[in-house]
């Protein structure tokens, strides 16, 4: 079989949106000698097209013919034969008979909604280009008994719906605007802000890099979601200006929409200053948010009787949002 260099077109059939990574039509260990099955995975990992294009340590890419982002974009990486699935338990899967997806999820976080509707038509019109039924759709765990991807799906139940696309193309309402879920914002704080002796800070961003529409509210502390979400956060917090051992709290609060009313604390925790005075915190957690509130990263410094501490320019934070 020669270089499989019409899957972006394939791809482009399901209706989602599709990118050709650069120089995938000649990307491959060699050409793909036959295509029996396909194999499903998820990546255990976020914004990690780089090694599936490129490899690991010990494993050179490409690691598969197609990495499915979290929004539902669909990434074309090769033509030709990768490495994804050995030692296989079966010989219609192996990475000579097979095609990889490459989804992209940590192995712990719930599935966006757009990201299986693009996994199930993908397979679906994979399927009707090389002549394969839906029962030749598989997980990666089925075929390999050391690995447990993709996790929490059934693929009974995943071929199943694989199937009724197969005979009715258009079955996934797959027109969503990938834009709409999830949004990925990257925040920094751009500049020292000041936490007086025995009061707080809400973190403001200064700066913002995301693909998506602003995140975050113009007073430069909320972050807003644009419907019911389910909020993915970690930060790193930097302050400076303590006493060694003095502790200062740091929050993902909620607040009510306009911001005037706290409602609770969805993650906090303490911290302790360093011999110098420093504290170097990631403040992480999963919670959800909604368009009655929003969310605002908090540093508390409850002790009257010393100075203002800083939290420095160089604090970040990352939020990812899926849909409910």
């Amino acid at each position: 079989m020669p270089w499989l260099t019409q899957l972006a077109d394939v791809a482009r059939r399901t209706g989602f949106p599709v990118t050709e990574v650069g120089g995938w039509k000649s990307r491959g260990h060699g050409p793909q000698p036959s295509v029996e099955g396909v194999v499903c995975h998820h990546t255990a990992g976020w914004n990690d097209r780089h090694v599936v294009v490129n490899g690991r340590p010990g494993l050179d890419g490409p690691l598969s013919h197609i990495w499915l982002q979290h929004t539902g974009r669909i990434w074309v990486v090769a033509a030709g034969r990768c490495w994804h699935n050995a030692p296989s338990l079966s010989a219609h899967h192996t990475n000579s008979a097979s095609l990889g997806i490459e989804a992209e999820n940590d192995g712990r976080t719930p599935w966006p909604t757009v990201q299986l509707d693009a996994y199930h038509a993908l397979c679906a019109e994979l399927c009707r280009e090389f002549g394969l039924s839906a029962a030749r759709v598989v997980g990666h765990k089925e075929v390999n008994s050391q690995k447990p991807d993709p996790h929490s799906l059934s693929m009974s139940t995943f071929r199943a719906t694989v199937a009724r696309c197969v005979t009715n193309p258009g079955t996934i309402p797959n027109q969503q605007q990938e834009e709409n879920v999830p949004e990925v914002i990257s925040l920094g704080a751009g500049e020292d802000q000041d936490v007086p002796a025995g009061g707080e800070l809400a973190v403001r961003w200064h700066t913002e890099y995301t693909d998506d529409p602003k995140g975050h509210g113009e007073d430069g502390v909320a972050v807003l979601a644009s419907g019911s979400r389910w909020c993915i956060a970690d930060g790193l917090v930097k302050v400076r200006g303590l006493r060694p051992g003095q502790e200062v709290d740091i929050a993902w609060s909620r607040y009510s929409r306009d911001g005037k009313t706290w409602t609770d604390d969805a993650w906090r925790l303490t911290a302790h200053a360093d011999t110098n005075g420093r504290v170097e915190e990631s403040v992480g957690g999963q919670f959800a948010l909604n368009t009655h509130n929003q969310l605002r990263l908090r540093v508390l410094n409850p002790r009257e009787d010393v100075a203002t501490a800083v939290v420095e320019k160089v604090s970040m934070a990352k939020i990812s949002m899926f849909r409910r």
